[in-house]
């Protein structure tokens, strides 16, 4: 192989690492969480990707979701903040009900500039009564998570998380509740 083909072979490994796949773990007492995303594409508006996942929890029940999201940094006025919105379906078994829902929201991270292995992160779903389903008439997720980079493709993580289900006979359905510690690796 010559020195040009080598050349090329290694930039066209470099640039695909830059659109890699993630698979993020965590757990808790009470729940499980494994989920899983692709890059779709990246260009001067910034980048975009597919994710899926799955929840379990002592009970029993759990959820099973997949969502495309959309994401940049904001500007160079604050730099280490990046926003991201996007869509996700999903299924639910909690307590004794069944629901899907199409849950609109996002997420915004902020590392400090000072400390960029270090982020700060917030997420937000959110699915009003039009667009839930099944035994359930809203859908409510929320979470925020501390981040540490512990090498360029692994980052642990301490998070705190709710997942909520607005139920006819049970308002504030709980699927899941609490703190979490996790991994997320990129491949």
């Amino acid at each position: 192989m010559t020195l040009r083909q080598t050349l090329a072979l290694t930039l066209l490994a470099a640039s695909t690492s830059a659109l890699a796949d993630t698979v993020d773990i965590n757990v808790s007492d009470k729940s499980a969480q494994l989920r899983y995303a692709m890059p779709l594409g990246r260009d001067s508006l910034g980048k975009s990707e597919f994710n899926a996942g799955l929840l379990y929890t002592e009970n029993g029940k759990g959820m099973v979701e997949a969502g495309i999201q959309v994401m940049n940094e904001v500007g160079a006025n604050l730099p280490g903040l990046t926003v991201g919105l996007g869509v996700k379906g999903l299924a639910a078994s909690v307590a004794q009900y069944d629901a899907a829902a199409l849950a609109l929201g996002g997420q915004v991270r902020f590392s400090p500039p000072m400390a960029k292995r270090l982020g700060l992160v917030g997420q937000f779903y959110v699915a009003p009564k039009i667009v839930t389903f099944g035994d359930a008439n809203r859908f409510l997720e929320t979470g925020v998570r501390l981040e540490y980079e512990i090498l360029p493709q692994a980052t642990a993580y301490v998070g705190y998380r709710k997942i909520r289900f607005g139920i006819d006979n049970n308002p504030g359905a709980t699927l899941d509740e609490g703190a979490h510690v996790g991994v997320k690796l990129l491949f």
